[in-house]
């Protein structure tokens, strides 16, 4: 049946805005500054780092209860890249509505998306950034990789003073497989791993995530080892478009925007959902490579 614009685009928003939250999972991992401000091409952001406070011994006359004023640690990260996807509507499609069709749309667009923004971070992890010296990277292999490669990395991490409730263990698709593999779903969690691409609390680990654009078998990292941070795109005049709307990522604040154009010269219509975005480097001792 035939339905109005406002109508299907609420479908697909609220679709959208589903999958925007699974798609975060491996996001959530890092240090990052979402937002519903405005920024364009060139425009510099700061992402906020959160690091632990040193400890020395009390000091009656120079290390008491009187403290420095905490210094924010941010990253600035020049806003470099604008990310857009989108459809034509036929009138056919709007007269012969069919709801699956919009949400299956809303469902391949966000992983577009998210994946493009991941691949922006999984770029970062090199040797140029984090290092190559011993303690910069783990060994491991594909064939015995499983549980007891993760406990051994979880020991590992532990001597290298790495807070396993903060750390993140994020692995490429042949080693996440592998492992998935090999646990069941009491270990697991079930579905969340298997659809998500998220492995919560394994081994003390805040989080195993699943990261398809990496080169390396993987990384494990606190989160201010990599930044990353969104804006909206600032559009100057909406009259010419036949619906705006912002779809905002309730937990994390990540807004996109979901755009409406009707071209005057055919009629046809046309949706979009972009937004600004930008990777860095953050805390660079706080990352290890995975390396094969």
């Amino acid at each position: 049946m035939a339905t109005s614009i406002a109508t299907a685009q609420e479908i697909y928003s609220k679709r959208f805005l589903k999958g925007l939250q699974r798609a975060l999972a491996a996001l959530r991992a890092f240090s990052t500054s979402f937002s519903d401000e405005f920024a364009g091409i060139g425009d510099t952001v700061k992402v906020p780092l959160i690091s632990p406070d040193a400890v020395a011994p009390w000091n009656a006359a120079d290390n008491n209860f009187v403290r420095t004023a905490a210094t924010l640690k941010e990253v600035p990260l020049a806003i470099t890249a604008r990310i857009i996807a989108g459809f034509g509507i036929t009138s056919e499609q709007m007269n012969a509505f069919r709801p699956n069709w919009w949400e299956g749309k809303a469902d391949m667009n966000v992983e577009e998306v998210a994946d493009t923004i991941l691949a922006a971070v999984a770029a970062l992890v090199t040797k140029e950034h984090y290092g190559d010296t011993a303690a910069d990277k783990f060994t491991v292999a594909l064939a015995a990789f499983g549980p007891d490669a993760v406990a051994d990395l979880r020991a590992a991490a532990v001597k290298r003073k790495m807070r396993l409730a903060r750390s993140v263990l994020a692995l490429n698709p042949d080693f996440f497989s592998k492992l998935l593999g090999k646990l069941d779903a009491n270990t697991y969690g079930g579905r969340e791993a298997v659809v998500g691409g998220t492995i919560p609390g394994l081994l003390g680990f805040r989080a195993v995530v699943e990261i398809p654009q990496l080169a390396v078998p993987g990384f494990l990292c606190h989160p201010d080892a990599i930044a990353v941070a969104t804006r909206k795109i600032a559009l100057p005049d909406t009259t010419p478009y036949s619906l705006v709307r912002d779809i905002t990522e309730p937990e994390t604040g990540l807004t996109m925007t979901n755009v409406v154009y009707t071209h005057g010269a055919d009629g046809s219509l046309n949706n979009s959902v972009n937004a600004s975005y930008a990777a860095g480097v953050g805390n660079d001792k706080s990352l290890v490579r995975l390396i094969g």
